[in-house]
């Protein structure tokens, strides 16, 4: 497979047949187990940040995406290519390996999270992947602990969560948020980009017809970390997407890309 700095269908379902030929969950994320099947173990592993909480371990999957082509964000359009972020990517990749430690044939798109994309608030936000809300009258105390960095403060998993927990990763990180329990305020956080970055915040909208099963928004507004996309979806980490933190896909048709931002100074 050629090295052309894009994660795209065939760097996909070459991770998932690599997965499936050693026995692993075929996900499509280059994860722990994953990058252990490919010799990369232990201390090579990047470190999650200390104030990062997760009995499950860190997941090392990064993707710098190419850009998203026509999404309707304001009236600015999106350039083409990702410019500093694929160019420091490449230099990544031409680095020498260490001796003692053969670097594995992969594509500049499998760097671990935060290495050379520079968002080390994806470190902590993959750790969270699988918290979920609890059924019945009980709630999940990880969910109220998102709530608490904000001034909403709200101590029930029922309350729309997806804004909390992008302000509680902000904030494990070291990186200051807004303290915003309200979607639709994330657009206006940080600087904002003309094409997408891994991790950056991406607000999105649709209009509301009841409680929306896939991101739990009653205001029709959400609120996530961009992972990648297609040609017909984006792909958000995000919480409260189908009641849990996941990887969810979102079609373009239905929902609008109101805005993507990046912290100030990063």
């Amino acid at each position: 497979m050629d090295l052309d700095g894009v994660f795209g269908t065939a760097t996909e379902r070459a991770v998932r047949s690599f997965q499936q030929s050693r026995g692993l969950e075929v996900d499509g994320v280059v994860g722990a187990k994953t990058w252990s099947s490919l010799g990369i173990t232990g201390a090579a592993l990047p470190r999650t940040p200390s104030a990062a909480r997760s009995s499950t371990g860190t997941p090392t999957r990064a993707v710098t995406a190419p850009s998203i082509r026509n999404l309707p964000i304001g009236d600015a359009p999106l350039g083409r290519g990702m410019g500093g972020t694929a160019t420091a990517t490449r230099r990544a990749q031409a680095r020498p390996a260490a001796a003692a430690r053969p670097a594995p044939h992969r594509s500049a798109q499998l760097e671990p999270p935060g290495s050379t994309i520079g968002a080390p608030w994806m470190r902590v936000a993959l750790a969270e992947k699988g918290v979920s809300e609890v059924a019945g009258r009980s709630h999940n105390p990880r969910i109220v602990e998102y709530h608490a960095t904000t001034t909403l403060a709200a101590k029930t998993d029922e309350v729309a969560w997806c804004a909390s927990f992008v302000n509680w990763c902000l904030e494990q990180a070291g990186i200051r948020g807004i303290r915003s329990a309200r979607a639709a305020d994330w657009g206006k956080f940080g600087t904002a980009l003309r094409e997408p970055r891994y991790g950056c915040i991406v607000h999105i909208y649709r209009t509301p017809r009841g409680v929306d099963g896939a991101t739990g928004s009653s205001s029709g507004n959400h609120v996530a970390f961009f992972v990648g996309q297609t040609a017909t979806h984006i792909q958000l980490l995000g919480g409260n997407q189908g009641n849990q933190v996941k990887v969810s896909s979102y079609p373009l048709n239905k929902y609008t890309v109101k805005a993507m931002r990046w912290p100030e100074g990063r």
